[in-house]
Protein backbone atom coordinates (compact mmCIF):
# COMPACT_ATOMS: atom_id res chain seq x y z
CA UNK A 1 0.00 0.00 0.00
CA UNK A 2 1.40 3.41 -0.95
CA UNK A 3 2.09 6.14 1.56
CA UNK A 4 -0.63 8.27 0.04
CA UNK A 5 -3.14 5.46 0.41
CA UNK A 6 -2.12 4.88 4.03
CA UNK A 7 -2.68 8.56 4.80
CA UNK A 8 -6.11 8.57 3.20
CA UNK A 9 -7.36 5.36 4.80
CA UNK A 10 -7.95 6.66 8.37
CA UNK A 11 -9.74 9.73 7.05
CA UNK A 12 -12.14 7.55 5.03
CA UNK A 13 -12.85 5.36 8.03
CA UNK A 14 -13.46 8.39 10.23
CA UNK A 15 -15.94 9.90 7.82
CA UNK A 16 -17.92 6.75 7.23
CA UNK A 17 -19.78 6.68 10.59
CA UNK A 18 -20.72 10.34 10.15
CA UNK A 19 -22.24 9.70 6.75
CA UNK A 20 -24.03 6.65 8.10
CA UNK A 21 -25.41 8.64 11.03
CA UNK A 22 -26.60 11.40 8.70
CA UNK A 23 -28.45 8.86 6.58
CA UNK A 24 -30.04 7.31 9.66
CA UNK A 25 -31.45 10.71 10.64
CA UNK A 26 -32.33 11.91 7.13
CA UNK A 27 -34.68 9.05 6.25
CA UNK A 28 -36.95 9.27 9.34
CA UNK A 29 -36.81 13.08 9.12
CA UNK A 30 -38.31 12.93 5.63
CA UNK A 31 -41.03 10.55 6.79
CA UNK A 32 -41.84 12.76 9.79
CA UNK A 33 -41.81 16.00 7.76
CA UNK A 34 -43.93 14.90 4.80
CA UNK A 35 -47.36 14.73 6.59
CA UNK A 36 -47.25 18.29 8.02
CA UNK A 37 -46.01 19.70 4.71
CA UNK A 38 -48.89 18.06 2.84
CA UNK A 39 -51.34 18.96 5.63
CA UNK A 40 -50.58 22.67 5.66
CA UNK A 41 -50.25 22.92 1.89
CA UNK A 42 -53.82 21.67 1.42
CA UNK A 43 -55.19 23.91 4.17
CA UNK A 44 -53.39 27.00 2.87
CA UNK A 45 -54.73 26.46 -0.65
CA UNK A 46 -58.31 25.91 0.53
CA UNK A 47 -58.57 28.71 3.09
CA UNK A 48 -61.42 31.20 2.57
CA UNK A 49 -62.28 34.57 4.09
CA UNK A 50 -65.92 33.52 4.38
CA UNK A 51 -67.82 32.62 7.58
CA UNK A 52 -69.04 29.03 7.85
CA UNK A 53 -72.08 27.91 9.91
CA UNK A 54 -71.09 28.52 13.58
CA UNK A 55 -68.94 31.51 12.60
CA UNK A 56 -72.09 33.62 12.19
CA UNK A 57 -73.28 33.18 15.76
CA UNK A 58 -70.04 32.55 17.63
CA UNK A 59 -68.00 35.27 15.87
CA UNK A 60 -69.92 37.78 13.78
CA UNK A 61 -72.91 38.10 16.11
CA UNK A 62 -70.61 38.38 19.11
CA UNK A 63 -68.52 41.12 17.48
CA UNK A 64 -71.60 42.98 16.27
CA UNK A 65 -72.77 43.31 19.87
CA UNK A 66 -69.27 43.79 21.30
CA UNK A 67 -68.56 46.86 19.17
CA UNK A 68 -71.82 48.51 20.25
CA UNK A 69 -71.22 48.09 23.98
CA UNK A 70 -69.72 51.21 25.59
CA UNK A 71 -67.45 51.31 28.60
CA UNK A 72 -64.79 48.92 29.87
CA UNK A 73 -66.90 47.38 32.65
CA UNK A 74 -69.83 46.85 30.28
CA UNK A 75 -67.57 45.20 27.72
CA UNK A 76 -65.99 42.94 30.34
CA UNK A 77 -69.43 41.93 31.55
CA UNK A 78 -70.61 41.23 28.00
CA UNK A 79 -67.43 39.25 27.22
CA UNK A 80 -67.83 37.03 30.30
CA UNK A 81 -71.56 36.49 29.74
CA UNK A 82 -71.32 35.58 26.02
CA UNK A 83 -72.20 31.96 25.38
CA UNK A 84 -72.40 29.68 22.35
CA UNK A 85 -74.65 26.71 23.09
CA UNK A 86 -73.40 25.09 26.27
CA UNK A 87 -69.92 26.61 25.95
CA UNK A 88 -68.24 29.91 26.69
CA UNK A 89 -65.55 30.51 24.07
CA UNK A 90 -63.36 33.10 25.77
CA UNK A 91 -60.23 32.21 23.79
CA UNK A 92 -62.02 32.40 20.42
CA UNK A 93 -63.63 35.72 21.32
CA UNK A 94 -60.37 37.11 22.69
CA UNK A 95 -58.47 36.28 19.50
CA UNK A 96 -61.27 37.77 17.37
CA UNK A 97 -61.33 40.99 19.43
CA UNK A 98 -57.55 41.27 19.18
CA UNK A 99 -57.64 40.85 15.41
CA UNK A 100 -60.43 43.40 15.12
CA UNK A 101 -58.39 45.87 17.18
CA UNK A 102 -55.19 45.33 15.18
CA UNK A 103 -56.65 45.12 11.66
CA UNK A 104 -59.89 47.01 11.99
CA UNK A 105 -61.87 43.99 10.73
CA UNK A 106 -61.70 40.23 10.96
CA UNK A 107 -60.28 37.87 8.39
CA UNK A 108 -61.46 34.29 8.67
CA UNK A 109 -58.34 33.02 6.87
CA UNK A 110 -56.15 34.32 9.70
CA UNK A 111 -58.44 32.96 12.41
CA UNK A 112 -58.53 29.56 10.70
CA UNK A 113 -54.75 29.56 10.28
CA UNK A 114 -54.30 30.19 14.02
CA UNK A 115 -56.44 27.14 14.78
CA UNK A 116 -54.58 25.08 12.18
CA UNK A 117 -51.15 25.94 13.57
CA UNK A 118 -52.09 24.60 16.99
CA UNK A 119 -51.85 21.10 15.47
CA UNK A 120 -48.13 21.83 15.02
CA UNK A 121 -47.88 22.98 18.64
CA UNK A 122 -49.56 19.73 19.65
CA UNK A 123 -47.01 17.76 17.62
CA UNK A 124 -44.12 19.55 19.36
CA UNK A 125 -45.64 18.75 22.73
CA UNK A 126 -46.13 15.09 21.76
CA UNK A 127 -42.46 14.93 20.72
CA UNK A 128 -41.41 16.21 24.15
CA UNK A 129 -43.60 13.57 25.79
CA UNK A 130 -42.41 10.73 23.53
CA UNK A 131 -40.03 8.06 24.99
CA UNK A 132 -37.89 10.56 26.93
CA UNK A 133 -35.54 7.76 28.04
CA UNK A 134 -34.49 6.94 24.47
CA UNK A 135 -31.00 8.41 24.04
CA UNK A 136 -30.59 7.57 20.36
CA UNK A 137 -32.07 10.51 18.44
CA UNK A 138 -32.33 8.64 15.12
CA UNK A 139 -34.17 5.73 16.74
CA UNK A 140 -36.50 8.05 18.62
CA UNK A 141 -37.23 9.97 15.42
CA UNK A 142 -37.96 6.74 13.55
CA UNK A 143 -40.39 5.62 16.25
CA UNK A 144 -42.10 9.02 15.95
CA UNK A 145 -42.94 8.52 12.26
CA UNK A 146 -46.36 6.88 12.91
CA UNK A 147 -47.23 9.76 15.25
CA UNK A 148 -46.70 12.31 12.48
CA UNK A 149 -48.84 10.37 10.00
CA UNK A 150 -51.65 9.86 12.53
CA UNK A 151 -51.71 13.50 13.70
CA UNK A 152 -51.25 15.50 10.49
CA UNK A 153 -54.19 14.14 8.53
CA UNK A 154 -57.43 15.60 7.22
CA UNK A 155 -59.92 13.23 8.82
CA UNK A 156 -60.92 15.90 11.35
CA UNK A 157 -61.55 18.36 8.49
CA UNK A 158 -64.54 19.93 10.26
CA UNK A 159 -62.06 21.63 12.64
CA UNK A 160 -59.68 22.75 9.89
CA UNK A 161 -59.92 25.97 7.86
CA UNK A 162 -62.94 26.69 10.07
CA UNK A 163 -62.42 29.44 12.63
CA UNK A 164 -64.89 28.54 15.40
CA UNK A 165 -64.22 24.80 15.91
CA UNK A 166 -60.52 25.24 15.14
CA UNK A 167 -60.12 27.77 17.94
CA UNK A 168 -62.23 25.58 20.22
CA UNK A 169 -61.79 21.84 19.70
CA UNK A 170 -58.15 21.94 18.55
CA UNK A 171 -56.58 24.53 20.84
CA UNK A 172 -57.95 23.01 24.06
CA UNK A 173 -55.82 19.90 23.52
CA UNK A 174 -52.30 21.44 23.52
CA UNK A 175 -53.31 23.77 26.35
CA UNK A 176 -54.53 20.84 28.48
CA UNK A 177 -51.63 18.53 27.68
CA UNK A 178 -49.11 21.32 28.26
CA UNK A 179 -50.53 21.95 31.74
CA UNK A 180 -50.37 18.24 32.57
CA UNK A 181 -46.82 18.05 31.17
CA UNK A 182 -45.61 20.92 33.36
CA UNK A 183 -47.29 19.51 36.46
CA UNK A 184 -45.90 15.99 35.98
CA UNK A 185 -42.47 16.47 34.38
CA UNK A 186 -41.38 19.86 35.74
CA UNK A 187 -41.29 20.82 39.40
CA UNK A 188 -39.97 24.41 39.31
CA UNK A 189 -41.94 27.53 40.20
CA UNK A 190 -41.96 28.83 36.63
CA UNK A 191 -43.30 25.51 35.41
CA UNK A 192 -46.15 25.71 37.91
CA UNK A 193 -46.93 29.27 36.82
CA UNK A 194 -46.98 28.04 33.22
CA UNK A 195 -49.38 25.25 34.21
CA UNK A 196 -51.70 27.85 35.76
CA UNK A 197 -51.65 29.89 32.55
CA UNK A 198 -52.44 26.81 30.47
CA UNK A 199 -55.26 25.97 32.89
CA UNK A 200 -56.84 29.37 32.23
CA UNK A 201 -56.34 28.97 28.46
CA UNK A 202 -57.80 25.45 28.44
CA UNK A 203 -60.93 26.52 30.33
CA UNK A 204 -61.18 29.54 28.02
CA UNK A 205 -61.06 27.34 24.93
CA UNK A 206 -63.66 24.63 25.48
CA UNK A 207 -65.88 23.18 28.18
CA UNK A 208 -63.79 20.06 28.69
CA UNK A 209 -60.92 22.31 29.76
CA UNK A 210 -62.67 22.37 33.15
CA UNK A 211 -61.64 18.72 33.56
CA UNK A 212 -58.09 19.98 34.01
CA UNK A 213 -59.03 21.33 37.45
CA UNK A 214 -59.43 17.91 39.18
CA UNK A 215 -56.51 16.49 37.19
CA UNK A 216 -54.24 19.20 38.53
CA UNK A 217 -55.46 18.63 42.08
CA UNK A 218 -54.73 14.91 41.86
CA UNK A 219 -51.23 15.45 40.44
CA UNK A 220 -50.34 18.06 43.05
CA UNK A 221 -51.76 15.92 45.87
CA UNK A 222 -49.76 12.88 44.78
CA UNK A 223 -46.61 15.04 44.81
CA UNK A 224 -47.62 16.51 48.20
CA UNK A 225 -47.38 20.07 46.94
CA UNK A 226 -49.99 21.43 49.32
CA UNK A 227 -49.18 25.13 48.97
CA UNK A 228 -49.55 24.84 45.22
CA UNK A 229 -52.89 23.07 45.71
CA UNK A 230 -54.17 26.21 47.44
CA UNK A 231 -53.01 28.40 44.54
CA UNK A 232 -54.49 25.95 42.00
CA UNK A 233 -57.83 26.07 43.84
CA UNK A 234 -57.87 29.88 43.86
CA UNK A 235 -57.16 30.10 40.11
CA UNK A 236 -59.66 27.31 39.43
CA UNK A 237 -62.32 29.15 41.44
CA UNK A 238 -61.72 32.20 39.26
CA UNK A 239 -62.14 30.10 36.10
CA UNK A 240 -65.36 28.55 37.40
CA UNK A 241 -66.70 31.95 38.46
CA UNK A 242 -66.02 33.38 34.99
CA UNK A 243 -67.77 30.41 33.39
CA UNK A 244 -70.73 30.66 35.76
CA UNK A 245 -71.17 34.42 35.27
CA UNK A 246 -74.66 34.93 33.75
CA UNK A 247 -74.54 31.36 32.46
CA UNK A 248 -77.65 30.49 30.46
CA UNK A 249 -78.87 27.01 31.40
CA UNK A 250 -81.51 27.04 28.66
CA UNK A 251 -79.14 26.91 25.72
CA UNK A 252 -78.72 23.22 24.98
CA UNK A 253 -77.83 22.47 21.36
CA UNK A 254 -79.95 19.29 21.45
CA UNK A 255 -83.10 21.42 21.42
CA UNK A 256 -84.04 25.09 21.28
CA UNK A 257 -84.44 26.72 24.71
CA UNK A 258 -83.90 23.36 26.39
CA UNK A 259 -82.28 23.19 29.79
CA UNK A 260 -78.68 21.93 29.71
CA UNK A 261 -79.33 19.96 32.91
CA UNK A 262 -82.31 18.15 31.38
CA UNK A 263 -80.22 17.43 28.28
CA UNK A 264 -77.83 15.20 30.22
CA UNK A 265 -78.40 11.51 29.63
CA UNK A 266 -77.30 8.32 31.37
CA UNK A 267 -74.09 6.79 30.13
CA UNK A 268 -74.50 5.53 26.54
CA UNK A 269 -71.74 2.91 26.06
CA UNK A 270 -72.25 2.68 22.29
CA UNK A 271 -71.82 6.44 21.94
CA UNK A 272 -68.75 6.51 24.19
CA UNK A 273 -67.03 3.64 22.37
CA UNK A 274 -67.87 5.12 18.96
CA UNK A 275 -66.41 8.47 20.06
CA UNK A 276 -63.22 6.78 21.30
CA UNK A 277 -62.83 4.82 18.06
CA UNK A 278 -64.15 7.48 15.65
CA UNK A 279 -60.88 7.36 13.71
CA UNK A 280 -62.18 4.08 12.25
CA UNK A 281 -65.60 5.50 11.41
CA UNK A 282 -64.86 5.75 7.68
CA UNK A 283 -66.12 4.07 5.58
CA UNK A 284 -67.99 1.83 8.07
CA UNK A 285 -69.39 3.46 11.23
CA UNK A 286 -69.37 0.07 12.98
CA UNK A 287 -65.58 0.19 12.78
CA UNK A 288 -65.56 3.05 15.29
CA UNK A 289 -67.34 0.90 17.87
CA UNK A 290 -64.88 -1.97 17.35
CA UNK A 291 -61.81 0.29 17.54
CA UNK A 292 -63.20 2.03 20.61
CA UNK A 293 -63.67 -1.30 22.37
CA UNK A 294 -60.15 -2.44 21.41
CA UNK A 295 -58.58 0.79 22.66
CA UNK A 296 -60.42 0.52 25.98
CA UNK A 297 -59.27 -3.09 26.41
CA UNK A 298 -55.67 -2.10 25.57
CA UNK A 299 -55.60 0.82 28.02
CA UNK A 300 -57.14 -1.38 30.73
CA UNK A 301 -54.38 -3.91 30.03
CA UNK A 302 -51.76 -1.17 30.38
CA UNK A 303 -53.27 -0.10 33.69
CA UNK A 304 -53.02 -3.69 34.93
CA UNK A 305 -49.35 -3.74 33.90
CA UNK A 306 -48.68 -0.67 36.03
CA UNK A 307 -48.11 1.65 33.07
CA UNK A 308 -49.57 4.60 34.94
CA UNK A 309 -46.75 4.44 37.49
CA UNK A 310 -44.12 4.33 34.74
CA UNK A 311 -45.64 7.07 32.60
CA UNK A 312 -48.26 9.10 34.49
CA UNK A 313 -48.04 11.91 31.92
CA UNK A 314 -49.42 9.88 29.02
CA UNK A 315 -51.85 8.11 31.35
CA UNK A 316 -53.38 11.41 32.48
CA UNK A 317 -53.71 12.56 28.86
CA UNK A 318 -55.47 9.32 27.92
CA UNK A 319 -57.77 9.61 30.93
CA UNK A 320 -58.62 13.19 29.95
CA UNK A 321 -59.79 12.03 26.51
CA UNK A 322 -61.75 9.09 27.92
CA UNK A 323 -63.61 11.33 30.38
CA UNK A 324 -64.23 13.81 27.58
CA UNK A 325 -65.89 10.98 25.62
CA UNK A 326 -68.20 10.29 28.56
CA UNK A 327 -69.02 13.99 28.91
CA UNK A 328 -69.78 14.43 25.21
CA UNK A 329 -72.04 11.37 25.36
CA UNK A 330 -73.90 12.95 28.27
CA UNK A 331 -74.89 16.07 26.31
CA UNK A 332 -74.86 14.84 22.69
CA UNK A 333 -76.17 11.27 22.65
CA UNK A 334 -79.61 12.65 21.78
CA UNK A 335 -78.25 13.08 18.25
CA UNK A 336 -77.59 9.35 17.93
CA UNK A 337 -74.44 7.24 17.71
CA UNK A 338 -73.73 8.49 14.18
CA UNK A 339 -72.95 11.91 15.68
CA UNK A 340 -70.21 10.33 17.81
CA UNK A 341 -68.17 9.62 14.66
CA UNK A 342 -68.37 13.23 13.51
CA UNK A 343 -65.09 14.42 11.94
CA UNK A 344 -65.12 17.15 14.58
CA UNK A 345 -64.24 14.55 17.23
CA UNK A 346 -61.85 12.40 15.16
CA UNK A 347 -58.78 14.19 16.51
CA UNK A 348 -59.52 12.74 19.96
CA UNK A 349 -59.56 9.22 18.56
CA UNK A 350 -56.37 9.86 16.58
CA UNK A 351 -54.67 10.99 19.78
CA UNK A 352 -55.71 7.81 21.55
CA UNK A 353 -54.10 5.81 18.73
CA UNK A 354 -50.98 7.94 19.14
CA UNK A 355 -50.86 7.37 22.90
CA UNK A 356 -51.40 3.64 22.35
CA UNK A 357 -48.34 3.70 20.07
CA UNK A 358 -46.42 5.61 22.78
CA UNK A 359 -47.13 2.77 25.20
CA UNK A 360 -46.20 0.05 22.67
CA UNK A 361 -42.84 1.69 22.03
CA UNK A 362 -42.13 2.24 25.72
CA UNK A 363 -43.28 -1.15 26.94
CA UNK A 364 -42.23 -3.49 24.13
CA UNK A 365 -39.91 -1.89 21.56
CA UNK A 366 -37.45 0.72 22.75
CA UNK A 367 -35.10 -1.71 24.54
CA UNK A 368 -34.99 -4.30 21.76
CA UNK A 369 -31.47 -4.45 20.27
CA UNK A 370 -32.59 -5.57 16.79
CA UNK A 371 -32.55 -3.18 13.84
CA UNK A 372 -35.80 -1.36 13.18
CA UNK A 373 -35.85 -2.81 9.67
CA UNK A 374 -36.11 -6.26 11.28
CA UNK A 375 -38.70 -5.16 13.86
CA UNK A 376 -42.04 -6.51 12.64
CA UNK A 377 -44.16 -4.48 15.07
CA UNK A 378 -42.52 -1.22 13.98
CA UNK A 379 -42.78 -2.03 10.27
CA UNK A 380 -46.45 -3.03 10.51
CA UNK A 381 -47.21 0.11 12.56
CA UNK A 382 -45.47 2.23 9.92
CA UNK A 383 -47.44 0.59 7.14
CA UNK A 384 -50.76 0.89 8.98
CA UNK A 385 -50.18 4.57 9.84
CA UNK A 386 -49.25 5.47 6.26
CA UNK A 387 -52.17 3.56 4.70
CA UNK A 388 -54.59 5.01 7.24
CA UNK A 389 -53.30 8.53 6.59
CA UNK A 390 -53.53 8.16 2.80
CA UNK A 391 -57.10 6.86 3.08
CA UNK A 392 -58.45 9.54 5.44
CA UNK A 393 -56.48 12.32 3.73
CA UNK A 394 -58.18 11.48 0.46
CA UNK A 395 -61.61 11.55 2.11
CA UNK A 396 -60.84 14.72 4.07
CA UNK A 397 -59.44 16.48 1.01
CA UNK A 398 -62.64 15.70 -0.91
CA UNK A 399 -64.79 17.02 1.95
CA UNK A 400 -62.76 20.22 2.29
CA UNK A 401 -62.98 20.74 -1.47
CA UNK A 402 -66.75 20.24 -1.41
CA UNK A 403 -67.10 22.65 1.50
CA UNK A 404 -65.01 25.25 -0.32
CA UNK A 405 -67.24 24.99 -3.40
CA UNK A 406 -70.49 25.07 -1.37
CA UNK A 407 -69.42 28.03 0.77
CA UNK A 408 -68.19 30.00 -2.26
CA UNK A 409 -71.36 29.30 -4.23
CA UNK A 410 -73.61 30.32 -1.33
CA UNK A 411 -71.74 33.59 -0.75
CA UNK A 412 -71.69 34.28 -4.50
CA UNK A 413 -75.46 33.78 -4.60
CA UNK A 414 -75.79 36.22 -1.70
CA UNK A 415 -73.55 38.83 -3.29
CA UNK A 416 -75.12 38.49 -6.77
CA UNK A 417 -78.75 37.46 -6.24
CA UNK A 418 -80.75 36.59 -9.32
CA UNK A 419 -84.37 37.62 -9.67
CA UNK A 420 -86.41 35.75 -7.10
CA UNK A 421 -83.28 34.26 -5.49
CA UNK A 422 -82.93 36.65 -2.57
CA UNK A 423 -83.35 33.82 -0.06
CA UNK A 424 -80.26 31.98 -1.33
CA UNK A 425 -77.09 32.29 0.76
CA UNK A 426 -75.00 33.35 2.50
CA UNK A 427 -74.65 29.91 4.11
CA UNK A 428 -74.41 26.66 2.15
CA UNK A 429 -77.11 23.97 2.62
CA UNK A 430 -77.25 22.31 6.00
CA UNK A 431 -78.76 18.88 5.30
CA UNK A 432 -81.07 18.36 2.34
CA UNK A 433 -80.27 21.12 -0.12
CA UNK A 434 -80.96 24.87 -0.35
CA UNK A 435 -84.74 24.44 -0.19
CA UNK A 436 -84.61 22.42 3.04
CA UNK A 437 -86.53 24.26 5.82
CA UNK A 438 -83.50 24.12 8.12
CA UNK A 439 -81.29 25.79 5.49
CA UNK A 440 -83.91 28.43 4.68
CA UNK A 441 -84.42 29.16 8.37
CA UNK A 442 -80.70 29.31 9.09
CA UNK A 443 -80.07 31.70 6.19
CA UNK A 444 -82.96 33.90 7.26
CA UNK A 445 -81.44 34.14 10.74
CA UNK A 446 -77.79 34.72 9.81
CA UNK A 447 -78.37 37.10 6.89
CA UNK A 448 -79.11 40.08 9.23
CA UNK A 449 -76.04 39.15 11.29
CA UNK A 450 -73.84 39.30 8.19
CA UNK A 451 -75.39 42.57 7.00
CA UNK A 452 -74.91 44.15 10.41
CA UNK A 453 -71.24 43.13 10.50
CA UNK A 454 -70.74 44.65 7.04
CA UNK A 455 -72.46 47.88 8.09
CA UNK A 456 -70.29 48.15 11.20
CA UNK A 457 -67.11 47.50 9.20
CA UNK A 458 -66.34 44.32 11.14
CA UNK A 459 -66.26 42.11 8.04
CA UNK A 460 -65.68 42.86 4.36
CA UNK A 461 -67.20 40.59 1.74
CA UNK A 462 -64.69 38.90 -0.57
CA UNK A 463 -64.78 39.71 -4.28
CA UNK A 464 -66.47 36.70 -5.90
Amino acid sequence: MSAVARKLEPTTEAKSPKHSGARRIAIPTLFVAFPPIFFYTVLFRKSLNIPIYDDYDALLNFLNQWTQVNGISARVSFFLASQHGEMKLFFLHGVACLQLYLLGRIDFRILSAIGNVFVLFLAILLWKMFVPNCKNFATRLAYFVPVSWLLFQLQYWENLDFATPGLQHIVVLPFTFAAIYLLVRERGLWAFCGALIFLILAVSSDGNGLLLIPFGLVILAINRQYKRIAVWLVVSAGCIAAYAYHYNLNSSQTGPHRSIISAFHPLAPAYVLSFIGSAAGFPFKAGSFVLGALLCVFFFYLARRGYMRRNPLVSYCVLFILITAVGVAGIRSDFGVSQAVSPRYAIYSALLLIFAWFAIVEEFLQYKPASLFRNDIFLWAMLAAVLFSVDVNLGGWIQIDRREIAVTQAMTAYEHPSSGGSETGPSPPLLNGPSDPMTVGFNARVRPILEESIRLGIYRLPVL
